[in-house]
């Protein structure tokens, strides 16, 4: 049970990772408009596709769902993640009572 659970805490772990990421680099650059360039016309179409991938639609198709998943992960890590810990410590615990 240990390692299916460290497996998947993992692989929540990756797929959250990345989409955080992904939140965090686009919600800087609308933040910090500068960076790309605010004032051009080139930029300012950047702008409206990193808007769009930061709130969760690109053109007519609605990518909510990757933020979802991200939220999933997210808490499928932090319970998976608690659970290891307590699960290590009780271990610990068992271990010393009976040296």
């Amino acid at each position: 049970m240990y390692k299916t659970l460290k497996v998947i805490h993992h692989i929540a772990g990756l797929i959250g990772s990345l989409l955080v990421l992904l939140m965090a680099i686009t919600g800087i650059l609308l933040n910090h408009r500068s960076l790309i360039g605010y004032s051009s016309n080139t930029a300012f179409e950047l702008q409206k596709f990193i808007f769009a991938l930061h709130s969760g639609s690109v053109g007519n198709t609605s990518i909510v769902w990757l933020t979802d998943i991200g939220a999933i992960c997210m808490i499928v890590l932090s319970i998976s993640g608690v659970w290891m810990w307590t699960d290590l410590i009780l271990r610990k615990r068992r271990r010393n009572k009976h040296e």
